[in-house]
């Protein structure tokens, strides 16, 4: 459903402007076409290297450590079997992604003469696409139920299965651990009780979230605070034999309550306009209820008077999470005794080997100076000795 309804906009779409070619034409004339803006200012809303290093490792804690996608790895039966999963979903991403950018040209098109945002037609960015499938598909009947029915597919498939993660997790993890003897049948009761709280306090959120301003940006913003902590932590423990319980703690609660600082620093200056990103230029020339005869551009803001902090790209949230779990975590680790005996198949497998030699190496040097050591004297008293 959700791929059928970005297929038939993309045919409609590209058929009214006329041609792939002319898609392309219009967006490099209004300048959307930016492949490689290779700027390394990490103030920027967005940037090649800002999306290449800050959401890969969003991504990366997504697919690798987070429980709605481990508990799909541990329902297929073979390693094999998951690596394949893993391509067929990093293929399938990429298509919904190119399909979805595509469509973003085609809107652009269609609007290219006048924003339907500053117009007023249209009061936030999120809803431009779907005022774009209302204004040039309602000449055919049912495609504007077929796209709602594909963004409720989209969303309803991946809610579903959230919510049913998380009260599984929430389950086993604190009170299966706490209460072992319960049975499957009260299980079964805690967890779909766990759902419908969990359900509704999302729900609930929708009416919070809609006052905080585009939803891409704040998505990626809220879900940093997690996936930086959550890949941390894992990283922290594959990469760092001596890591322990506590310094992973303390990394864990250091890294959320600073990423979240962060990004309730940034909504608030948002919020009251003191932090703003500059835009690329729009065009008013073709709306008729603006007096706008010219093209428009978003003069730069002066975020000077923002602390540098909450200035930070968005987009870095989920990296500067893992850093501080590793600055924090790993000291602490040291500090509270580390871990001598760990099993090595927790370890990344380039660790493998070296903690391997490592304690090879700690049990020669023990057997050495035991080797060595002088034996007690006979003609002492063995506390003299």
């Amino acid at each position: 459903m959700m791929v059928g309804a970005l297929i038939v906009v993309m045919i409609m779409g590209t058929s009214l402007l006329g041609g792939v070619s002319e898609v392309f034409k219009i967006a490099d004339r209004g300048e959307r076409i930016i492949l490689f803006d290779m700027t390394t200012d990490p103030f920027v809303r967005s940037s090649f290297l800002m999306v290449s290093v800050g959401l890969t490792t969003m991504w990366i804690s997504n697919i690798g450590v987070s429980p709605e996608c481990v508990q799909r790895f541990l329902a297929i039966p073979t390693l094999s079997d998951s690596r394949k999963v893993v391509w067929i979903f990093g293929i399938g991403h990429i298509i919904i992604k190119l399909c979805s950018v595509y469509n973003g040209l085609i809107v652009y098109g269609k609007y290219a003469d006048c924003d339907p945002v500053t117009d007023g037609r249209v009061k936030k960015p999120d809803q431009i696409f779907a005022y774009y499938v209302l204004d040039v598909a309602s000449s055919v009947p049912g495609l504007s139920g077929l796209f709602v029915a594909g963004i409720f597919s989209a969303a309803l498939s991946s809610m579903s299965s959230c919510m049913n993660t998380l009260a599984g997790t929430f389950y086993m993890d604190f009170v299966k651990h706490k209460y072992p003897s319960l049975s499957d049948e009260t299980g079964s009761r805690i967890m779909k009780m766990s759902v419908v709280f969990i359900g509704t306090t999302c729900l609930g959120l929708v009416f919070v979230v809609e006052k905080l301003g585009n939803i891409f940006s704040l998505g990626i913003s809220l879900g940093g605070v997690t996936a930086g902590t959550l890949l941390g932590i894992f990283t922290l423990g594959m990469l760092c034999p001596r890591a322990n319980t506590a310094g992973a703690r303390w990394g864990a609660y250091a890294s959320l309550v600073i990423v979240s600082a962060i990004v309730c620093g940034a909504q608030m200056n948002i919020a009251e306009g003191n932090l703003k990103y500059s835009s690329l230029p729009f065009n008013l020339t073709g709306c008729t209820s603006t007096n706008a005869t010219s093209i428009i551009y978003n003069e730069h803001h002066d975020n000077s008077s923002v602390p540098w902090i909450f200035r930070i790209g968005f987009m870095y949230y989920s990296v500067i999470g893992a850093l501080i779990v590793f600055i924090v975590g790993y000291p602490v680790s040291i500090l509270t005794g580390g871990d001598e005996d760990i099993d090595e198949r927790l370890l990344a497998p380039f660790m493998r080997s070296w903690y391997r030699n490592q304690r090879k190496s700690k049990k020669m040097n023990q057997e050495m100076h035991v080797f060595l050591a002088p034996p007690p004297s006979k003609d002492l008293p063995q506390s003299d000795t």
